[in-house]
This record gives structure tokens, sequence and C-alpha cells, in this order.
């Protein structure tokens, strides 16, 4: 596990890479995003057919994720102890994903933690610090 308590800051070091797969993911977004742009511009001069309809649904689905990853989740690997509201965990299909929940409405993945000793680890850390009840 690549979580730590820093005691003279009071926050939560995460080091996990999430900043860097997260920045590709909004790149490769924001290029399908343009792509169902530019498809649907020509729509004058080829009307509407199926493949501008799927790529009308692929450009709004798009924006629906682009805006879920700039405005509900965030990559900081500091976070201060103030910051944060609790742990989530959601379990999709029988596989548990992890997080950390902030008070500002975000969330932080946390991709490290695979395992439910690892969470339980992570919860007994949060709860000698204070944060978890």
């Amino acid at each position: 596990m690549k979580i730590k308590y820093n005691e003279i800051d009071k926050s939560i070091e995460i080091k996990d890479g999430v900043k860097s797969h997260y920045f590709l993911m909004k790149f490769l977004i924001v290029l399908n995003l343009l792509n169902a742009l530019l498809r649907i511009i020509n729509i004058k001069k080829t009307g509407i057919g199926f493949q501008e309809i799927i790529w009308f649904a692929l450009g709004f689905a798009s924006l629906i994720i682009l805006y879920l990853f700039i405005f509900k989740r965030t990559t900081l690997e500091k976070i201060p102890i103030s910051e944060i509201k609790g742990l989530n965990r959601i379990s999709i299909f029988g596989r548990s994903r992890f997080s950390i929940k902030l008070i500002n409405g975000k969330k932080r993945e946390l991709a490290d933690i695979k395992t439910e000793s690892e969470f339980n680890e992570l919860k007994k850390m949060f709860i000698d610090i204070g944060i978890v009840k």
C-alpha cells in the first residue's frame, strides 16, 4: 500500500500514478469528442444517417464522462485531513473498487488497493488518525 500519513502536514500522501492515467483518459475523451464534432459538422452535406447518430451518441457520452473526470474526481497526491469525508467501497460485478470521499463532493480513486485486507488496513489507519469513526 502506497498510502502514508504525514503528521507534519496533517495530510494523506498517495503515490499510485493516477494523475498521469487521468490525463491520458481526458486527452482520449477530448480527442473522441473532437472526432464526433467533426463528423457531425458535415451533417449538412451528408444528411442524417446511421453513422451521424452513432457519432452524436459517442460525443454526448464523451461530454458526460469528461464532466465526471473534471468535476467529480480528483488526482491529488497530497490530501489534507480536513478535506476527507470518508472511505467508499463500490462493488461492481463482484469486483470491489475503493475511493476516498472528499468534502467538496469529489472522490479520489485508490487504484493500488485491490483486496479487502488492504482496505481494512487503510480503514484502520483512518480510524487511528481520526478521520473515519
